[in-house]
C-alpha cells in the first residue's frame, strides 16, 4: 500500500508485477458456437437525440427480458472517465473495502475469483475449503494486492462510499429508479486484466457500468440453461455457481468500455472476465426482482408475460394458449418417406362452396392480368396457397398468384397499379392485396428445366386458372422440396439491418424462421413440407440440435404482430437486430 500511494504521489504510473502477473483471461471452450453481441443501443443516438426521456426510457429498460449494452449511457458519470488506478489511490487510498483474496492461487495462475459463502456452516466449521475469501483493508493496500506487488492477488468488490457516489450520477443511470427497490448499493469492482469472475447467476436486475480504464467481457446465457451449466446444488457454499458453459445453447456476448452501461435480468447466468492493458474497473448496482409485476391487456404486455418464461420447453404452446399466436391458419404438406416427395394439395378445396368468395376474386385478378398479356404469350396463370386449397380466412389471406408468360417487357409496376385501382376496391372486404408473381420462359418446355421459374410450388400448391396444367402435368420430381433461403439468408439479414426499417427487419425474421426449418427439419426423411411460419417454428424446435426456442418463439411473435407493437418504440430496433443475429449464428452451427 505504501508503495502504491508514494508511486502515484510521485506522478508515476502503477504497473502490474510482471513475474507474478498474468494479463489475459484463461482460454474457454463454448459447446454452443461463438457468441453473438447482446443487443445494444447508443445513448446519444437513440436516447438524448431521439428525446427519450428517463421515464420512457425507464418503463423500456424495466420490460426488458434480455441483456442490453447502453453504448455512452454512462459518460456523464465523473468517475467513467477519471477512475483510473492512481486517481482512485490518490482520492480514496484511505477508504475501507472489500477484497476478495484466493484460497489457492496456483489455480488457473490466481485469475479466478470464485465467491463463496463465507458464513455457511461447512465453511465455518472447516469441512469445505472455501476457494476465497473476504478481507477489508485500505484501498491502497488493496490496489497493491490487484497489481501483485505482494500476496497473491486480489479482487475488489466493495460497496462504494457516499462520496464516491456523488461522481456516479447522470446518463441511463437516471431511469435505474423504474427497476424497484435496489437490492444491492452501488459497488465496485476493480480486478487485475486477466482476472475472471466464473459461471453463475444473480436473482436480482442488475446493472454494471464500465469506469476509469479497461473493458470487461461478459458472456451470459438465458435462465432456460441453468439446467446445463451443471449448478451446484441450493445447500451448498457455491450455490447459483456452474462448473461448466452450457453445450447446445446460445450464448451471448457484452464487451463494456468505459462509460458503457448493461442492463440484464434476474437469472441470467454470466461468465466475466477483465481485460485491458492493466486493471478493469466497473460499478454495479441491483435491484429486487418484482414477481408481482402488472401486465397491460395489449400486445406488448401479453408479451411481456410469456416472455418471463419464453426459455421453457413449452414456449409454442404457451404462446397459443396466450392468444399471440394461432396454430391451426397454416397448411402442411405430407411427404413421402421414401421419395421425398410432396403430396400435391387437394384442389377440391378450390372448388369448394365456402370458397367461391375467394375464387371469384381470384378469377378476377387473373382476368385483369390477362389484359395485360398479348394473344399467345401467356402460358398460364395459377392460383397458390390458402386459396388455392380452400382455407383462405377474411383479413389475413393474400390472393396469390403466378403468371407465366413469353412475354418479355411486360411493365409490372403498371399491372399492379391497375390492380390496386380495378380490382382492390371490389374485394378490399376480404383480402388486403394481391401478391403476383411474374415469371418469363421462352417456352412451355423449358419450364420443367428453367431455375427461374418455381415448379415446386406450382406443382404441390397451385390450381390452374388460365392456360396450360401445369400443377398435374409437371413431373413428380418436381414435388421435391429444396432449400430455397438458407444459402442466402446471412446476405438478406445483413442487407435487412442495413435497411434498417421495420418492414425489412420482420422480412428478415420470416426468411430466418424459414432458414431454420430448412435447416433443422426439412433433410428429415418424412417430415412434413410447410412455408408456414407457425409450422416452421413448430417443426425446427422438434429437430433443431441446438436450442433455439426463445429466438424462434419470439421471432414469430414479431412477425404476427411487428417489432415495434412487441418491443416498444424505444428498444425494438436493438432487439430485432440482435435476435436476427442470434439466429443467423445458430443456422451456422454444426
Amino acid at each position: 500500500g505504501a508503495r502504491a500511494r508514494v508511486a502515484v504521489a510521485l506522478g508515476r504510473p502503477l504497473r502490474p508485477n510482471a513475474r507474478r502477473a498474468t494479463l489475459k483471461p484463461p482460454p474457454i471452450d463454448l459447446e454452443g458456437g461463438a457468441p453473438t453481441a447482446c443487443a445494444e443501443i447508443d445513448y446519444e443516438r437513440d436516447v438524448v437525440a431521439a428525446n427519450v426521456g428517463a421515464r420512457a426510457l425507464g418503463e423500456a429498460l424495466a420490460r426488458l427480458r434480455e441483456p442490453l449494452v447502453v453504448r455512452g449511457g454512462a459518460k456523464a458519470w465523473r468517475a467513467s472517465g477519471r477512475w483510473t488506478l492512481e486517481t482512485l489511490v490518490r482520492e480514496y487510498g484511505d477508504w475501507r473495502c472489500d477484497v476478495r483474496v484466493i484460497a489457492s492461487p496456483e489455480t488457473n495462475d490466481g485469475r479466478e475469483f470464485v465467491y463463496c459463502e463465507e458464513s455457511h456452516e461447512a465453511v465455518r466449521e472447516g469441512k469445505f475449503a472455501a476457494p476465497s475469501a473476504t478481507a477489508t483493508m485500505d484501498f491502497a493496500t488493496a490496489a497493491a494486492k490487484v497489481l501483485r506487488f505482494h500476496g497473491d492477488g486480489a479482487y475488489v468488490q466493495s460497496k462504494i462510499s457516499e462520496k464516491m457516489t456523488l461522481e456516479c450520477v447522470g446518463g441511463v443511470s437516471d431511469a435505474f429508479g423504474a427497476f424497484g427497490e435496489e437490492s444491492q448499493e452501488r459497488r465496485l469492482w476493480l480486478a487485475l486484466a486477466g482476472s475472471v469472475s466464473p459461471m453463475h447467476f444473480d436473482a436480482s436486475t442488475s446493472t454494471l457500468v464500465q469506469v476509469g480504464e479497461g473493458t470487461k467481457r461478459m458472456l451470459l446465457y438465458q435462465p432456460f440453461a441453468l439446467s446445463a451449466i451443471d449448478l451446484y446444488p441450493n445447500w451448498h457454499p457455491l450455490r447459483r455457481r456452474g462448473r461448466r458453459f452450457a453445450p447446445k445453447a446460445l450464448v451471448r456476448e457484452a464487451i463494456i468500455a468505459p462509460g458503457d452501461a448493461l442492463i440484464f435480468p434476474p437469472r441470467w447466468a454470466h461468465y466475466t472476465e477483465s481485460c485491458g492493458d492493466r486493471v478493469s474497473a466497473s460499478v454495479t448496482q441491483r435491484f429486487k426482482h418484482s414477481r408481482g409485476m402488472k401486465y397491460s391487456d395489449d400486445i406488448a404486455g401479453k408479451f411481456q408475460r410469456w416472455a418471463n418464461n419464453r426459455d421453457r420447453p413449452n414456449a409454442l404452446a404457451r404462446l397459443v394458449s396466450s392468444g399471440l399466436v394461432e396454430s391451426d391458419v397454416g397448411t402442411v404438406l405430407p411427404r413421402n418417406a421414401r421419395t421425398g416427395e410432396v403430396m400435391p394439395i387437394d384442389s377440391s378445396g378450390w372448388e369448394r362452396s365456402t370458397n367461391v368468395e375467394w375464387r371469384t376474386a381470384a378469377i378476377e385478378c387473373a382476368t385483369m392480368i390477362k389484359e395485360h398479356i398479348a394473344e399467345g404469350d401467356l402460358i398460364g396463370i395459377y392460383s397458390r396457397g390458402s386459396v388455392a386449397n380452400g382455407t383462405a380466412r377474411k383479413n389475413i389471406s393474400d390472393v396469390d398468384l403466378i403468371v407465366i408468360t413469353r412475354q418479355r417487357g411486360l411493365d409490372e409496376d403498371f399491372v399492379r397499379d391497375d390492380l390496386q385501382q380495378r380490382w382492390l376496391p371490389r374485394h378490399a372486404h376480404m383480402v388486403k392485396k394481391c401478391d403476383v408473381r411474374f415469371e418469363y420462359v421462352a417456352s412451355e418446355a423449358e419450364i420443367a428445366t428453367s431455375a427461374s421459374v418455381d415448379t415446386f410450388v406450382i406443382a404441390t400448391q397451385s390450381v390452374t386458372i388460365f392456360g396450360s396444367p401445369l400443377p398435374t402435368s409437371l413431373p413428380s420430381s418436381a414435388r421435391i422440396p429444396k432449400p430455397r433461403i438458407l444459402e442466402s439468408v446471412q446476405d438478406d439479414v445483413d442487407a435487412a439491418i442495413r435497411h434498417g426499417s421495420e418492414r425489412s427487419l420482420t422480412w428478415a425474421l420470416k426468411r430466418l424462421i424459414r432458414a431454420s426449418y430448412e435447416k433443422y427439419a426439412l433433410p428429415v426423411d418424412g417430415v412434413e413440407y410447410t412455408r408456414d411460419l407457425y409450422h416452421c417454428v413448430r417443426l425446427a424446435l422438434l429437430h433443431a440440435n441446438i436450442d433455439v426456442t426463445s429466438e424462434l418463439t419470439t421471432a414469430l411473435v414479431l412477425c404476427v404482430h411487428s417489432p415495434r407493437k412487441v418491443c416498444g418504440d424505444v428498444l425494438w430496433r436493438a432487439l430485432t437486430e440482435a435476435l436476427c443475429r442470434r439466429l443467423v449464428a445458430a443456422l451456422s452451427c454444426i
